[in-house]
Order: structure tokens, then sequence, then C-alpha cells
């Protein structure tokens, strides 16, 4: 670090007595800044700021001092957050993070403004993954908030956050949090998630013996990830609603991409079933004869054969 020397002589022949005194004082204060940051830099900060204060009220006398604290300053804040973040101080180093962006803006350090940006962002997000792999879903949800807060665009946080939402149960929250992750450059990732999660809803749907809702959440899903567990469900409660053809479509798609599932025959049955119901008597021949000898579904099979006089 530059130490900056005054001769006194010279100050005296150029100011009065007293601001020659303080622009001496004023280089003595930077000076011992100077020294103090190898070992204290809250100390070294503090002694910066004191001799920028008074070397700003000295004029172009003391401009050389001034500008050499208001290059040093702002990193300083940079440095001594990085010393936080070592000792596990997260809160404290984003503190001296803050700090950083509010000097490097006041002083015209870019640099230290955009490193202190990039780094607020990644230690909170540190801190709150420690909270989600903990299980600490509360915890998590209010980090990732912070990091949104700080970078409103972080894709990784809503995403994130979405997760913790979506483990404590609030459907509803973590499909928001979802759709801002997939505006925000996780777009497959928020698709698997929101996929997941509305089958999850049309499953409780079920449950419920909502149909209509559990063919409504069932279709979303698919929309976003199209997946066998959601096609099965959009067979079962469409055909229940009499949507024959929404059905059997839902079990096609279900049987295509699940062909060894081990309620092959139940599907099967169902699908025919919904064929009839929708009309195409030849096609639900057809899977009625496939099940025809299974030994939970083949006599139920063979009365449609013989019902719709299948050849």
């Amino acid at each position: 670090m530059k130490k900056i020397f005054v001769t006194l002589l010279v100050a005296l022949c150029t100011l009065g007595v007293a601001a020659a005194q303080d622009l001496e004082k004023a280089t003595e204060i930077y000076n011992n800044a100077a020294a103090a940051i190898d070992n204290n830099k809250a100390e070294a900060i503090a002694l910066f700021e004191q001799a920028l204060d008074m070397a700003g009220q000295l004029g172009e006398e003391g401009a050389e001092i001034a500008d050499q604290c208001k290059g040093i300053i702002p990193k300083l804040y940079i440095a001594l957050g990085k010393e936080y973040v070592k000792e596990s101080n997260s809160a404290g180093a984003v503190e001296q993070f803050q700090k950083a962006i509010e000097k490097g803006e006041a002083f015209g350090d870019a640099d230290v403004v955009e490193e202190a940006k990039t780094l607020i962002p990644q230690l909170l997000m540190a801190e709150a993954n420690q909270a989600l792999n903990a299980k600490d879903y509360e915890a998590a949800v209010a980090g990732y908030q912070k990091v949104i807060d700080a970078d409103p665009a972080n894709g990784q946080a809503h995403l994130r956050k979405g997760q913790a939402l979506a483990a404590q149960g609030k459907a509803d929250d973590a499909i928001k949090a979802f759709e801002l992750a997939s505006e925000n450059g996780q777009e497959e990732a928020a698709a698997k998630q929101l996929s997941n999660l509305y089958v999850k809803k049309a499953v409780a749907c079920q449950k419920a013996k909502d149909m209509k809702g559990a063919l409504e959440n069932a279709q979303k899903s698919t929309q976003y990830v199209d997946n066998a567990n959601a096609e099965k469900i959009i067979g079962i409660s469409a055909l229940s609603l009499k949507q024959n053809k929404v059905a059997a479509d839902g079990f096609e798609a279900y049987l295509s991409m699940n062909p060894n599932a081990a309620d092959k025959a139940q599907i099967m049955y169902q699908l025919g079933t919904a064929l009839v119901g929708a009309g195409d008597n030849a096609k639900a021949c057809g899977y009625f004869k496939q099940i025809a000898q299974d030994a939970k579904w083949g006599e139920a099979a063979r009365y449609q054969i013989t019902t719709l006089k299948c050849n």
C-alpha cells in the first residue's frame, strides 16, 4: 500500500499553519490505515474513512490523499467480507459486500460493484442450499427469497424456492416459484417440477373423489412433461366423467409409455370400455381379444367380445 509523505516546510510555505497541520494529520492517519490493512481491515477502513473526511475538507491540497482513500476503501470492504465468509459469518459478509457496493458506486469503482453484486447472491445461495439439504424448508424459502431480492433474475433461486415450498405442501406457491424459474432460464428443470406437482395434485383430487379436478391437473402435468402417471389418471378420471375419447387417448398413451405395466390387462379392459363408449367397437374388440385369457380380466373381456359380436 502506497504511503504518502508531506514535508512540513513545503506545507507551511503553501498553506496556512492550521491547514498544514490538518494535512499532516490526514497524511499520518492515511499511513496508519495503510499499515493496518494486513492485520485489521476493519480498523484500516475506519482510518481511511477518517483520512478521507479530513482530506476532503482541504480541497486541492488534500486531493491526493482523498483519491487514494477512494481507491482503497471499496476494495477493503470486499476483502473484509471475504474474511467473514471464511469465518462462516454470512450476515457480516453480506453487510460488508453491501457497503462495498455503496462505496464503489459513490467512488466510481465499477469493478468492485460488479464483484460484490456477484458475491452476495452466491453467498446467500450457499446458505439457502444448506438449509434445503438439511430439510429446514422454512429457512430455505427465506434464504432463497434473499437471493431473489438481491438478484430477481436468479432462476436457480426461484427453482429451489419452489422445491422447498413443494416439500412444505404449499403447492400453489411452489407453482408460482417454478413459473418464475422457467421465465429466468430454468425452463427444462421447472417443467419437470411443475409436471410432478400437477400429478400430485391430480392424485389428491382422485383420493377426494374429485374426478374433474384429477383430469384437469393430470392434463396440466402432460403440458409440461408428458408422463405415464398423468396419462393413466387422465384415462381413469375421463372414463368416470364419460369423456370416452379423452379416456381412450389417455389409456393408449399410458400403454405406449409403459408397455410392460403390471396393470396392463386392467388398462386394456378400461381402454376397450372407453372405445365402446366412443363408438369405436372394432378397435375395442382388438383390446378385449388381447386379454381374453387373462386370469383376472379374461371373463369380463370374453363377455364384451360376445356382446359386441367381435369377429
